[in-house]
């Protein structure tokens, strides 16, 4: 997955939505936040895609002092939606990749020699912080994901196989199932441990626990 710069916001209610012809035959799309004149914009066809006076989180980039909204990356504030929060996720940890995995071979010592191994901490920041930690460490012992003992700063730990986690995380997360009317609880017969887990919504991802 490449980098970007992706930003997100916290919540925000939209307003001033218009939507006008643009030169590239699509329509530009044009909001601000209720309580500021920020202008956030994007391209689409003519029908709105947000509505005026919802609740957003607002993925974008800022290009040329134009933020440009990534409607892949927005969902309303009030519902999460799992494969939004793991887009978002996904790119976070592309952007945070080279930190982590210097963190990981720096602090964690292990024997294996069939590629990368991360340790399970820098694993779940690049991956997986859609869900907590607990969850993403129980899916991947529940895959039987590849792994090694390892130390972690002096600390016996685990560290997971680099290639195969991404692809594990799309099924996890392809497969999610709401439950009951909570907006945030899932469940997957891929983690058949848990009876219900949560999925973040995008002003909750986090790198704590």
């Amino acid at each position: 997955m490449k980098s970007r710069e992706l930003k997100t916001t916290p919540v925000i209610v939209v307003s001033n939505y218009t939507v006008t012809p643009d030169p590239s035959g699509k329509f530009l799309h044009v909001f601000t936040p209720e309580t500021t004149p920020t202008k956030y914009q994007f391209l689409a066809n003519a029908e709105p895609l947000l509505e005026q006076g919802s609740r957003y989180n607002i993925g974008y980039e800022t290009t040329n002092g134009i933020n440009w909204v990534d409607v892949s990356a927005t969902a309303k504030a009030d519902e999460v939606t799992p494969s939004v929060s793991h887009y978002v996720v996904r790119q976070l940890g592309e952007q945070r990749r080279a930190v982590e995995t210097a963190k990981s071979d720096s602090r964690v010592a292990h024997s294996a020699t069939d590629g990368r191994y991360l340790g399970k901490k820098y694993a779940w920041r690049i991956y997986g912080m859609a869900v907590a930690r607990d969850t993403f460490d129980d899916y991947m012992e529940a895959i039987n994901h590849p792994r090694v003992t390892c130390s972690t700063d002096g600390s016996a730990s685990i560290a997971y196989k680099d290639a195969g986690i991404d692809s594990a995380m799309d099924a996890l997360i392809n497969s999610c199932v709401r439950v009951g009317n909570a907006g945030n609880r899932f469940s997957s017969p891929l983690l058949p441990s848990k009876k219900w887990f949560q999925v973040k919504g995008i002003s909750a991802i986090t790198d704590k626990k």
